[in-house]
């Protein structure tokens, strides 16, 4: 059964057949026609204006790479441009978001620098990621633009997940500033684990605290702390904007939500996030924001090719032109199966 679960075919298998069923669900809601008819409205001009802000977020993604991995070494921006665009073109043909593997498994043949630690600076990524984006939905719920019905209308949610944003943020920098006291704790908590598991846990946990090593220099903490800032506020440019295209006065603490029930949609493994994330960006716009079906469905289908398919395009045209074959490709997807194995991550 072990075996089976970690078949990339199984896998493989699994993650299409939740992408069909969700993206199932995702069309059944409203006829083909209707989305046809509001995709076919949308303002050109915003939509023009979406994928040149979408591009913008993964120079930014790139840029913020490079300073996260500055204690290891200085990374040019092209090649680290290069690892993102096709990393990410890879996730949506690829299973189990084998991009963020090789990703960095591209730049350490590149670079000469040791995978573990590139590997590690994307599970730091979406560490930042995550406490980043967390901060906006919070600054959304506080300022109660959820409006008075709805999921997330109630004060007291409003409140909780902006104490969860702060908790996050107390917790990393506890991690960065006492890291010895930071592992000594981990150590404690690992007891209640098996004996047999507590040193891949210790290694996991390792790999989650050597990414935070480009906060130690203030100048460092600094840039990459703005920029996870700026990268997430793009992204929710990006969505406001082709909620723009579709009509949609909401504000752009609006786009902050419904960013957020992307990222979530995109946790479901599959390709390019294809299905969880549709169903995710539909939910939030009519259950939270009363947005009529067939608009909330043409958003969710526009908002996921705008942030998929140009990036997408550069990463593939990159891939064209390197010397890398496709069974390297999967090679290097396959790399590192188990993450403690490797020291890593995600």
């Amino acid at each position: 059964m072990k075996a089976l679960l970690r078949s990339r075919r199984f896998q493989a298998a699994i993650s299409i057949v939740l992408a069909v069923g969700l993206l199932a669900y995702f069309l059944s809601r409203v006829p083909l026609g209707d989305i046809g008819r509001q995709i076919a409205r949308a303002s050109p001009a915003w939509l023009l204006a979406s994928i040149v802000v979408s591009l913008s977020i993964f120079v930014a993604r790139a840029l913020r790479w490079t300073w996260i991995l500055r204690p290891l070494g200085r990374v040019p921006f092209l090649p680290a441009f290069r690892a993102t665009s096709i990393g990410f073109a890879a996730n949506t043909v690829l299973p189990a978001r084998a991009g963020e593997v090789i990703r960095p498994a591209l730049l350490a043949r590149e670079r000469g620098l040791p995978f573990s630690a590139l590997l590690a600076s994307i599970v730091f990524e979406r560490i930042l990621d995550a406490l980043a984006q967390l901060a906006f939905l919070g600054i959304a719920l506080v300022a109660g633009v959820a409006g008075e019905s709805g999921a997330l209308s109630s004060g007291r949610i409003r409140w909780v997940v902006a104490a969860v944003a702060a908790v996050a943020v107390g917790i990393a920098l506890f991690a960065v500033i006492w890291r010895s006291t930071t592992e000594r704790m981990l150590e404690w908590i690992f007891r209640i684990l098996p004996e047999r598991l507590r040193p891949a846990a210790m290694r996991i946990a390792h790999t989650f605290l050597d990414g935070f090593a480009s906060l130690k220099t203030p100048r460092l903490a600094l840039l990459v702390g703005v920029g996870s800032i700026a990268m997430w506020g793009i992204i929710n440019v990006q969505i406001w904007c082709v909620m723009r295209a579709f009509g949609l006065t909401l504000p752009l603490t609006a786009a902050f939500v419904v960013t957020t029930a992307g990222v979530l949609g995109l946790a479901v493994p599959t390709p390019g996030g294809v299905g969880g994330y549709h169903a995710a960006v539909q939910f939030a716009l009519t259950d939270i924001f009363h947005v009529p079906l067939d608009v909330a469905t043409g958003v969710a289908v526009i908002a996921h090719a705008v942030s998929f398919v140009p990036i997408s395009i550069i990463g593939f045209a990159f891939f064209a032109a390197s010397p890398l074959q496709k069974g390297e490709l999967r090679k290097m997807a396959a790399e590192p199966a188990a993450p403690a194995e490797t020291s890593d991550l995600g």
